[in-house]
This record gives structure tokens, C-alpha cells and sequence, in this order.
């Protein structure tokens, strides 16, 4: 803690020297670059690259993993009647016509023991939705004939409750 105090103190006294250093018009000339970079950051500049991506499940096994074009997504559970589970990771830059999945369908203990399932790889190849001005995440929900439904959207989890509505057999 000490050494992040102390370097904290250090810069801020560095950044005071400058400001006191400075003619008057100097000060008036960086405080207005200042705020109009930071205008033109917060309210202008239209935001380019950076998407979430979001996975969600509606499978009765886990997902040990999920690849967006070769980004690492999020696991998930193996869905409940209730919750889809899931997280999400990145930003990442998601660009390009097609976007190809990947993923590994695990089990649970119950599943791998009793009924001697294994862990299955399957990969897909989809056309990339149509990402609009302010959709800053990209979903993945695993439906449960183990296929993926893939959109952008501003809240993934508000955006896709509707269908995983359709799968819950639990309130």
C-alpha cells in the first residue's frame, strides 16, 4: 500500500508543478482541450470494435468452453429449468461475413457416471448477424438439439429471456 501511496503522491505533485508552471493561457488552452476531447470521447466518437461475447445455455449438460472466430467465451452450467448460466468475456473485435463456433458439450458427474455420456467438440460455421449502432454484445444461446443461436444486442441477458422463457420448466 505504501509504494501505491507514495507513487499516487509522486504524480500528483508532478501534474501540480506542471499546472503552476503554466502561463494562464495555458491552463485556459489545456482545460478546453481537455473537455472537448473528452466530449468528443464520451458523446460523439462512435465506438468501434470492442463486443462482449455472451453465452447462455438451455442445455441439460455444461459447456466447457465456446470460441467466437478463435475468441474465448464463457462456460456454462447445465441448465436447471431455471437459469440459462453462462458469462461472458472480452471485449473482443468481431468482425467480418461468417462467424465460426466452437465448442465442447462436457457432463456432469451424474451424467458422465450413470449414463456413460462423454465430452463431445462440435464446430459451426453461421452467417454474422447484423451488428447496429450501440450492440456491444454478441449471444450465444445453446439450444437444446445442441445448436447455437447467435444475435447482437444491447443487454444479452434482457434480449434473450424471452426465448429461454420458452425452456423454463420452473419459476
Amino acid at each position: 500500500m505504501t509504494v501505491e501511496r507514495s507513487l499516487t503522491r509522486f504524480i500528483s505533485t508532478m501534474a501540480t508543478a506542471a499546472w503552476d508552471l503554466m502561463p494562464r493561457w495555458g491552463r485556459w488552452l489545456s482545460a478546453i482541450v481537455l473537455v472537448l476531447w473528452l466530449g468528443w470521447t464520451f458523446l460523439l466518437q462512435e465506438r468501434h470494435g470492442g463486443a462482449s461475447i455472451v453465452v447462455h445455455s438451455v442445455i441439460d449438460r455444461p459447456i466447457s468452453y465456446v470460441y467466437v472466430n478463435g475468441k474465448m467465451g464463457s462456460n456454462t452450467f447445465a441448465f436447471d429449468g431455471l437459469n440459462a448460466g453462462g458469462g461472458s468475456a472480452g471485449p473482443y473485435r468481431l468482425d467480418g461475413d461468417t462467424v465460426k463456433i466452437d465448442w465442447l458439450l462436457s457432463t456432469t458427474r451424474d451424467q458422465l457416471d450413470k449414463e456413460g455420456l462423454r465430452p463431445e467438440k462440435h464446430s459451426v460455421t453461421l452467417p454474422m448477424p447484423k451488428r447496429e449502432k450501440g450492440q456491444d454484445d454478441f449471444c450465444v444461446l445453446m439450444l437444446p438439439d445442441n445448436t447455437p443461436m447467435i444475435r447482437w444486442a444491447h443487454s444479452c441477458p434482457v434480449e434473450m429471456d424471452s426465448i429461454v422463457d420458452t425452456y423454463r420448466t420452473r419459476k
